[in-house]
Parts: structure tokens; sequence; C-alpha cells
């Protein structure tokens, strides 16, 4: 199976756009463009183009092509993080995004040294910016070895084109381009191929019902799961208390998303953004937990990962584009050139918020008296040299396993501590720099030491049949697993029958037995987020209460959650009006007095 002439049109044509939005946007600068311009669009950006962005950033091609098969293994429990889109955004819309927006700041480090100082402000630069150019290197090197996968296209040569086209048009651009080139991935892109899959695949397969039937035959046929047990991968509690804090650490507390709510025009526009973006998020894991299902219904009676046709779970996608689109000249090209558009949408907001964390929190530290125009220049040299690192990262992410599941852990080993330090910071007054950076370092060291413990004894998880009774293999075929049992001879000239009789009772890429190990690390990759954050904030509660307990601290009102600041001020304002309590004159209180 090969891609087509006009496949390689199209994807051509899509890598081209995205890179003429952004040459498009650096020729509208050319005469001058700021620092504020670069990274927020001098605050000017409308809604819509905003909302957009926030989705695809989320949203990339671990969503593409990993969601639907984490689909195609584990049965679709994972769409229940729809249901997450209800809660977030209530404590994004009325805690992070008031304070960020009004601060005006371009960075959300710059808050933490507003309110912890400049240790723990680096301390979390430095976290992001290892889980930043890890998940960059991995939404690279998935579409690529999507298209290698299914084409023979040379890796290197996929890794490096992605690379190079979203680092030229990111660098040039600015956040417009970004944004811009994210509207046109999305809408054009990643939900018209998943649609497309979608739909195709459910009418050959014989309707919707048949693809139920299909699903509940093979085990798949339960939503939810409201069994307790924190080691199963996916259930109803897993996704609401874990899916929760990693959608709000990821919306709440990641530069990039963040960066987008400054850029819009008026605080109560970043709150639609906001609540339009993160339920954009899961109308698009829908779609791709509807296209992992409708996929497995394809191949219900002949898996390709256990029959040899393909290595790993998360080429099942690409596989399935190929084996049931290639008749089709360019709707290959339409699918795969989605792949590559979500890794584009991806990479481009990460690399663009690190240019924003190098420039305002390095170099403008280190230089505050740098003109206008070389800072400019330095941030795009910058962002250019960080595209490259990512290239090299890519190369490296073929050995981390899963896609998602490796994505997600990595995102809750560093992002969960984050998460714990922002909300000590906006909704715990008495919280002081030391019990932050206890906390900080406290959770990630937990985070660290769970993510190692899983590698050496991974979750069970349960085991969902994948079987290949159906299958149809050349005579000349050869296999090494010793189980084969072949129920049937001859089929016509070329081809026979078999059926693994093993394979059909278990999925091949999970345990059939738990090892033997601590209980602690069979823990569902989801909690992990959940764990470390609440490690931090428990830290640096318990440090601040017993470093500070005799010392007065006063906390910036505009540093707080707005709710949190109110209940202080009113807290406040009582204790000066109550003289029979307090003995003091007005003027000995300041806002915000925290005893």
């Amino acid at each position: 199976m090969h891609l087509t002439a006009w496949d390689y049109l199209i994807i051509i044509a899509m890598l081209v756009i995205s890179a003429g939005i952004g040459v498009y946007f650096a020729i509208r600068s050319r005469h001058g463009q700021s620092s504020d311009d670069y990274f927020l669009g001098n605050r000017r950006m409308s809604v819509l183009p905003v909302a957009v962005s926030l989705s695809a950033t989320v949203m990339s091609a671990i969503t593409y092509l990993g969601t639907p098969a984490d689909a195609y293994i584990h049965g679709p429990k994972y769409g229940l993080m729809f249901l997450t889109r209800f809660t977030v955004p209530l404590l994004v819309c009325f805690c992070f995004v008031p304070v960020f927006y009004r601060l005006e700041i371009t960075t959300i480090y710059e808050y933490l040294e507003m309110r912890f100082g400049n240790t723990l402000r680096f301390l979390v630069i430095a976290s992001d910016f290892f889980s930043g150019f890890t998940y960059m290197g991995i939404v690279v090197y998935t579409p690529a070895l999507a298209l290698s996968t299914v084409t023979g296209l040379n890796l290197t040569f996929s890794i490096l084109g992605t690379g190079i086209i979203c680092t030229f048009y990111t660098s040039i651009g600015g956040i417009k381009a970004v944004i811009w080139t994210d509207v046109f991935q999305v809408a054009v892109s990643m939900i018209l191929g998943a649609c497309i899959m979608i739909i195709v695949g459910t009418v050959k397969i014989g309707g919707v019902s048949e693809g139920w039937h299909r699903a509940v035959e093979g085990g798949r046929g339960e939503l939810v799961d409201f069994n307790i047990d924190p080691t199963i991968r996916y259930t109803f509690w897993s996704v609401m208390v874990g899916g929760s804090t990693l959608m709000t650490m990821v919306a709440g507390t990641k530069q990039s998303l963040v960066q987008r709510y400054n850029s819009c025009a008026t605080e109560r526009e970043a709150k639609v953004a906001a609540l339009l973006g993160i339920f954009g998020t899961g109308i698009i894991e829908i779609l791709a937990v509807t296209t992992g299902m409708t996929v497995y219904a394809f191949y219900s009676t002949c898996d390709p990962l256990t029959s040899n046709q393909i290595d790993r779970s998360d080429q099942i996608v690409p596989y399935f584009m190929m084996d049931v689109f290639s008749s089709y000249p360019g709707v290959p090209g339409i699918l795969i050139g989605g792949a590559f558009c979500a890794s584009l949408s991806s990479m481009s907001s990460v690399l663009n918020s690190l240019a924003a964390m190098a420039g305002q929190d390095i170099v403008k530290t280190i230089c505050p008296n740098m003109s206008e125009n070389k800072y400019n220049l330095v941030i795009k040299v910058i962002s250019a040299i960080f595209g490259i690192i990512t290239i090299v990262l890519a190369f490296l992410a073929s050995v981390l396993g899963d896609v998602l599941e490796t994505a997600l852990s990595i995102v809750g080993l560093t992002g969960g501590p984050i998460l714990g330090v922002f909300l000590l910071a906006m909704l715990t007054p008495r919280c002081n720099s030391k019990g932050a950076v206890v906390g900080l370092i406290g959770g990630t060291m937990i985070g660290l030491m769970l993510y190692i413990g899983s590698r050496f004894y991974p979750p069970t998880g349960h085991s969902l049949p994948l079987s290949t009774k159906g299958c149809l293999v050349s005579i000349n075929a050869t296999t090494s697993t010793a189980d084969m049992m072949w129920t049937q001879t001859f089929n016509g000239n070329d081809f026979m029958s078999y059926d693994f009789k093993l394979s059909t009772t278990s999925s091949p890429d999970l345990d059939s037995h738990r090892s033997l190990g601590p209980g602690i690390f069979y823990l569902s990759h989801l909690y992990l987020s959940t764990v470390t954050g609440l490690v931090t904030m428990v830290l640096g509660f318990l440090v601040s209460l017993v470093t500070s307990w005799r010392e007065p601290s006063v906390t910036d009102p505009k540093l707080l959650a707005p709710f949190v600041a109110t209940y202080y001020t009113k807290l406040h304002e009582n204790a000066k009006n109550d003289s029979s309590v307090h003995n003091l004159k007005s003027t000995d209180y300041v806002p915000l007095k925290i005893v």
C-alpha cells in the first residue's frame, strides 16, 4: 500500500499553506513587530480563532492517532473525558484566566516571581522546558511514523519535513501565524480526516448498529466502569478525578494556552475563548474515540496487530487509512495530512511558548535594557534553535512505547506539581516561597518515583480480546507464533485462513498477569497528576505553616483568585470594624494582612 501522486500533492499543499500563513504574517509585520505582538498579537485576537487554536494546541497527533489506537485496544471508556469539559472550565475561567489577564503578563512565570520570587520561577521554567521538549518530540515523531508505516517513506525525511516547516512559520510569524494555522489545521485537516474515517468505516461495516454489535462481541460494549480500584486503566473515577486534574493543569497552567487567553481583547472574551476551546477539545476526543471503535469494528475478526501486519498499536490508524482508502486517490493524502497538521498545531504552540519563556524569563532577566529590535531578533533565533532541538528529540521518541500513555504520564509527572504550586499561590494567601519550593520538589520526586516504578511494574489493566479468525494470509507467509492453529487449509489458490487460538483471549501489549512489586506502581497513569498535585499542595501548606507561623505576610489581592481575594478582603473589613476584638487603629491595617 503506497500513496499516489495525488496524495503527496495534497500533503505538500497542506504543509505549504501552513508555511504560507507564517510568511503572510511575517510580511505584515515587517515594518516593526514588537515582542507583545509576536507573543500576544497585541492583545487584539478574536474569540473564535483563539478558541479553535486552544483546541488544536491540546489535541495533537497523539489525539489523532494515539487516542483511536487506545480505544481500539482498551475500548471506549476514555471517551468519558468529555464529561470533564463541563467542570474544568469553571475553575479555569474563574480562577486562572482573571488573574493572568489582569496582570497583563506575557508568561505565567512572571506571576510566580510576583508571588514567590525567582527561585520557584526558574524551577518551574526548568520543569516546563523538560516536559515541553519531550512532548514536542513525541508529537513530531508520531505522524512521521504513520507516514513511514503506510508508505515506506524514510522516517528521517518525514521528521525533518515536519520539524523544519513548523519551525519556519512559527519563528517568522509569531503567535498570529500559530493561531491562524491552527484554525486551518483543525477545521480542514483534523476534524475532516476523523469524520471521513468514521463515516466511510461505518458504511463499510454495515452501519452503526452492526459496529456496536461487533464492539459488544469483542468485549468493548461497556462505556462506564464504576469500579473504585485505582489500578484499573480507565474507570469513571480515574477519568473524572484524574482526567479533570489533567485538563485543569493543561488549560490553567500551560504557557501555550495562557498566551492565547491573554491575546484576547478583553477579559470576558478570554473567558469565552477558554470555555469554547476546552469544550472543543472534548468534541475532538469523542471523534478520536469513535474513530478507534470504528477501526476496531472493521478489524474485529482480523486484527492487524496480532496477525503481524503492523508492529505497534499506534500504527493501526494509518494502516486503516491505507487499507480502506488506497483505492481513492487523494483521500489517504487528506488523512495522512491531518496527522501532520495535528503535529504542526501542537508543536508550533509549544515552540512559541518556549520562546516566550526563554525571552521574557531568561533573556529579559539577564539583559533588561536590550533594545526592542535586538530582542525581537533574539527571540526568533531562539525559536529556530528550539525547533532544531525538537527535531533531534523526535528521533528519540521511538523508544518511549505507548504514545498516549507516555505523553499523559510525562505531562502528569511535571504538570501535577506545577498545578499544585499555582493552586497554592491563588487559593492560599498564607503560603510562602519556602513552602512552594519544597512542595514542588516533593511532588516532582513522588511523580518521578511513580513513573519509573511503572516502567518496571506496569499496570495490568483488563485485556480485551483481539481476534484473527477471519484473516486471510499468503500461503508463503511465516510467523514466529508457536500457538498458531490452522482451522482451514486452502481457501482459493493463494490464501488460507487461520485462527490464533490464544490471541483471541488476550491483548498482545498487555501483561497476562501482574508482576510482583509495590502496589502503588500499578496506579492508573491518569491519577499521576492528581497524586503529584496533592503532594505538592500538602507539603507546601505544611512548610508554609511552620516557617511563617509567627511571621505576618501580606499578599497582593491581584495575585489571588478573585473569589479568594474577595473573601479575605471582607474578613479584613470586618476585623477593622470590630473594635471589641481588635484594639487597633485603621492605619495599622494593610490589605490582606494575614497573621
